[in-house]
């Protein structure tokens, strides 16, 4: 009885949607019963049942007809990759769906029946054959649709209010921040930034406040152990920030996430942002930054939104598995802190959860060590997701890395569906959880997602010259992005520069191409370099294999074994994922070469390593991951075929010291010397330099000072995205560089 009253109240409250709905059906009887052709019949009632059904399937994920929301996910990628959440609700679309098609192409004979039961029930003969009751009745509905689905919560509302934001139009971004109203805005070129603590951002799910509060409140007692603990504030959700990308968008630039036709595929070409996001202070300030989720990054243009904003690190589903789930992402998570607060590193660590997502959780059932049965596995999922961050708090309080390190828990959204669930807590929110101190923090009486840059910055203590849109707002900053809406989606589409869009100069191939792609010295084969389609082997086959093809540099990832041995691996956690090794890592070299990768490739140790090499006299190791060149040189075969990618300013001189080949040094070490860049290297007899390709589009004047002295540029992170493969690289911006770390190249290339 409690969950039938809910359920009317719902219906109550959605009553217009729902008004809609049945005047859209009866529009759509009215207009097949006046087909004659069959053929024709079928395809308009095919059209008509396909458009309700998406107006349903809008409905029953975000409570409004077809708007923004559902036109940013309707592509096929992301259809595809949330398939398998949705089996059940697939299939019962597609019942309707038919039930719907027959109902619509046979509305003749339904209308029929339906009249003749009525005449033999009722005799209500006049008014079924009177041509006036017809009009009458046609003039009335089409006067009802047309006044209730011009509403704003009608299906003709919200159309209007998507073509408006669809037709936007791309202008210059600083005449843009002028209509604004924006008097002062920093560019990330002119971004001066200090450090302060480290950050790490937890962004949950669709943990909205329901599940904080009310009846739902004892699935979190370790959320609402931390909210007497620490400061709690109630935020309101901001319109364009109310699905995953666009939280991630609205949390790293303080916008909401509109792109006009666009949508999310705006970042798929994107090579550069001129919106200023907390990425690019944090650069400034020296900060690693690192994205962990348990999802696939590429999905919902997630993986080339953090690329333009110079998030580079990303650990995913794609990097570890399908088996990689919530409880595995707090587990990389503390690996990825404890490695940073050995090299005493500033960091910013995103993680962002998956598994509590609407409609049913993504249930794991390793969770059932920890949690005990609840009313449904959605319920689950969220106790377990409550258990995960309060462990993943206690081992940071362990640790004592609390004491320089803020932390911010907010979900990233309200929960999709239905939300009778929440009925007994009032006006549905969202909220932030940080023991950031309550004096750093301004301006939280009134607290909207837009404001998350500022938030997570100012309890890090760091000072900057950045400014953000709340920064230009008073009062109701809902209302202020609705009366802005044209405004705002010219400054995000503006301020995202995309290869081959209208305010980009075309691309024209090298005139050098014919030179570089045959030059063997300027690619490095990327751990090994692909093999059998696969990359990150570091494995024997893939340098047999590329060494054949043309490649005489080859990249290979070092770390070490727990008996302190020298390996060629990407990290413990992928080996484990690739090797299928159920056990605790690390491992000794013993296990380790007993494990062949992918089950199919031979594993390097140290003595294989050097083995090969005696073999290619003319092939030359390069080093990633290890950063002690004094231990690891004194290893390997041949000194003078050695370069170390390192990363510190000790560890490059420490490489000379050791008379390697040269020393790479890596692009946070490049952008941390002060002064004369180009001089300290020449003067330190530093002739290489790695960067990642994202770094070339606005450092070009840097890469010209370095080609200049002979300081030779590789860039890594190519395939990163589709269109940026080592083919591109290499016609379109290899003249800002001297090479690149390839998966695979064809040397022999006509």
């Amino acid at each position: 009885m409690e969950f039938l009253t809910k359920v009317l109240k719902y219906l109550f409250e959605i009553r217009v949607e729902i008004l809609n709905l049945l005047l859209l059906l009866s529009l759509s009887f009215v207009i097949i019963k006046m087909i004659r052709k069959r053929n024709i019949r079928l395809l308009v009632a095919g059209l008509l049942t396909l458009f309700i059904s998406l107006q349903l399937i809008s409905l029953y994920f975000v409570q409004t007809f077809i708007g923004y929301q559902f036109y940013v996910h309707f592509n096929v990628r992301d259809i595809t990759g949330m398939m398998s959440i949705y089996t059940s609700q697939i299939i019962l679309l597609l019942f309707i769906f038919s039930i719907l098609l027959l109902m619509l192409y046979h509305s003749k004979q339904l209308a029929f029946s339906i009249k003749k039961f009525l005449l033999k029930k009722f005799q209500w003969s006049g008014i079924f054959y009177s041509k006036k009751i017809h009009l009458l009745f046609i003039v009335l509905l089409v006067s009802a649709s047309g006044y209730f689905m011009t509403l704003e919560k009608g299906i003709i509302g919200t159309s209007i209010e998507l073509m408006s934001m669809l037709d936007a139009k791309e202008e210059n971004i600083q005449e843009t921040l002028n209509n604004l109203g924006f008097k002062e805005y920093t560019f990330p070129n002119n971004l001066k930034a200090e450090k302060g603590k480290n950050i790490i951002v937890l962004s949950l799910e669709s943990l909205e406040k329901g599940y904080l509060d009310g009846r739902l409140s004892h699935l979190t007692p370790n959320l609402n152990a931390l909210k007497k603990e620490w400061n709690y504030y109630d935020m309101t959700p901001s319109k364009g920030s109310e699905w995953t990308s666009g939280s991630l968008y609205t949390s790293l630039t303080g916008l909401p996430a509109y792109f006009g036709v666009q949508g999310n595929s705006i970042f798929q070409k994107a090579f550069h942002s001129n919106i200023t996001g907390i990425s690019h202070i944090l650069e400034k300030a020296g900060y690693e930054m690192t994205y962990i989720s348990s999802s696939e990054a590429e999905f919902s243009g997630v993986q080339e939104l953090l690329h333009t904003f110079q998030i580079d690190n990303i650990v995913d589903q794609f990097s570890h598995g399908k088996g990689f789930r919530d409880k595995d992402v707090f587990e990389a998570a503390k690996k990825r802190i404890k490695s940073y607060d050995t090299q005493q590193t500033p960091f910013m660590l995103f993680i962002s959860t998956v598994d509590t997502h609407f409609p049913n959780g993504i249930y794991d059932d390793r969770m059932e060590k920890y949690i005990s049965p609840k009313e449904n596995d959605l319920q689950f999922m969220v106790a377990a997701l409550d258990y995960l961050v309060g462990d993943f708090i206690a081992y940071l309080k362990r640790e004592n890395l609390l004491s320089n390190t803020v932390i911010y828990i907010y979900p990233d959204h309200l929960k999709m569906g239905s939300p009778i669930s929440f009925d007994d807590i009032g006006a549905r929110s969202l909220y932030v959880l940080t023991n950031a101190k309550k004096e750093d923090l301004k301006n939280t009486d009134s607290l909207y997602q837009i404001d998350i840059p500022n938030i997570v910055l100012d309890g890090a203590n760091i000072k900057h010259n950045g400014v953000f849109l709340t920064d230009h707002i008073s009062g109701d900053k809902n209302q202020f992005i609705k009366d802005h809406l044209q405004g705002l989606i010219s400054l995000n589409t503006s301020g995202i520069s995309r290869f081959n869009a209208k305010t980009h100069i075309p691309l024209s191939i090298s005139k050098n191409y014919d030179v570089y792609k045959q030059d063997t010295l300027r690619y490095i084969a990327h751990a090994g370099g692909k093999i059998d389609d696969r990359t990150y082997t570091n494995s024997l086959e893939a340098l047999d294999l590329n060494y054949k093809k043309g490649f005489r540099l080859f990249e290979l990832d070092i770390i070490k074994t727990s008996d302190n041995k020298f390996v060629a691996a990407h990290d413990w956690d992928f080996w484990a994922e690739i090797t299928n090794f159920k056990g605790q890592t690390p491992v000794t070299q013993a296990t380790f070469l007993k494990y062949p990768i992918r089950g199919t490739y031979t594993p390097m140790s140290m003595s294989r390593i050097n083995q090969w090499f005696e073999e290619h006299p003319d092939a030359i190791l390069v080093t990633d991951k290890v950063n002690d060149p004094i231990a690891f040189s004194k290893q390997f075969v041949d000194k003078n075929r050695l370069m170390m990618e390192l990363f510190d300013w000790q560890s490059i001189e420490n490489a000379i010291k050791a008379g390697i080949k040269s020393p790479i040094v890596a692009q946070h070490v490049l952008e941390n010397i002060s002064g004369n860049k180009v001089g300290k290297l020449k003067k330190a007899g530093v002739f290489n330099v790695a960067v990642s390709r994202t770094f070339i589009e606005k450092n070009i004047t840097l890469l010209k000072e370095l080609k200049a002295s002979n300081i030779k540029v590789y860039a890594y992170h190519l395939n990163f995205d589709s269109s940026k493969d080592e083919e591109y690289v290499v016609k379109y911006e290899m003249d800002a560089i001297y090479g690149i770390y390839a998966d695979t190249w064809n040397f022999s290339k006509e």
